[in-house]
C-alpha cells in the first residue's frame, strides 16, 4: 500500500511517506481513501486475482427458509456463487443460496463451496491495475492536495483507461464457456441431426 501511495506522491512532486501511521498531510488524504478507491474496484471489477473458491463445512441453523448456515469468510467482499461440496468443477452447477451479511443459507447439509471475492494484497495484483490505481490516487492528490482540478480530471480519465485494460485483460484470463449446454432442437435440424 505505502509503495503504491508513494509512487503517486513522487509522480506529483510530492514528499514520500516514510513509514505507516505518520501524520503528515498526504498520509491522512491517501489512506482515507484507499477503500474507496481500492475496493470498490476490486469489488466493481471481477478481477481473477481477487475471485477465490473456499470449501465451508461447519454448518448452523438456517434463515430465510433454508434449513442450513454456513459463514462466509472473514476478508470476503463479495460472495460471487455458492456450490455443494464434491462436484467436479467441470461439472458443477449453482445452487440455491441467500446471503445476509455474515452467512450463506442454503439446503446443502454437507456443506458448500463458495466462491467468493475478496481484495488481496497490492503484491497480487495486475501491472495494469496498480497503474490504474496509481494514477487514481494521483488524481486524488492533485485534487486535495494542489487543488488542480483540471489535471485530476485528467489522471482520473488516465486512471480508468489503465483500469479498464486490467478489467479486459483479467476477463480474457477466464475459461470460454459455450452459451448453451446442448444444441436444442433448431439448431439441430440446421445442422442435418433433426428429424
Amino acid at each position: 500500500m505505502l509503495q503504491i501511495m508513494n509512487a503517486a506522491l513522487l509522480a506529483q512532486g510530492q514528499h514520500e511517506i516514510l513509514s505507516e501511521g505518520e501524520g503528515s498531510d498526504e498520509y491522512r488524504v491517501l489512506v482515507r481513501s484507499w477503500p474507496r478507491v481500492v475496493e470498490a474496484e476490486l469489488e466493481d471489477g471481477n478481477y481473477h486475482f481477487t475471485r477465490e473458491t473456499t470449501v465451508v463445512l461447519a454448518r448452523q441453523a438456517g434463515a430465510y427458509g433454508f434449513t442450513y448456515g454456513y459463514s462466509v469468510p472473514a476478508g470476503a467482499l463479495h460472495v460471487r456463487d455458492v456450490y455443494p461440496v464434491g462436484q467436479p468443477v467441470d461439472q458443477r452447477r449453482p445452487i440455491d443460496w441467500l446471503q445476509d451479511g455474515r452467512n450463506v443459507y442454503a439446503e446443502e447439509s454437507n456443506g458448500v463451496s463458495m466462491e467468493i471475492t475478496y481484495a488481496p494484497g497490492p503484491d497480487e495484483w495486475s501491472a495494469t491495475f496498480t497503474q490504474g490505481i496509481q494514477k487514481r490516487l494521483e488524481a486524488i492528490i492533485l485534487r486535495s492536495l494542489k487543488e488542480e482540478y483540471g489535471a485530476a480530471d485528467r489522471a482520473d480519465q488516465t486512471a480508468e483507461m489503465f483500469l479498464q485494460r486490467a478489467r479486459t485483460s483479467s476477463s480474457k484470463s477466464r475459461t470460454a464457456k459455450p452459451m448453451f449446454r446442448s444444441p436444442g432442437r433448431l439448431m439441430s435440424a440446421r445442422r442435418g441431426r433433426g428429424g
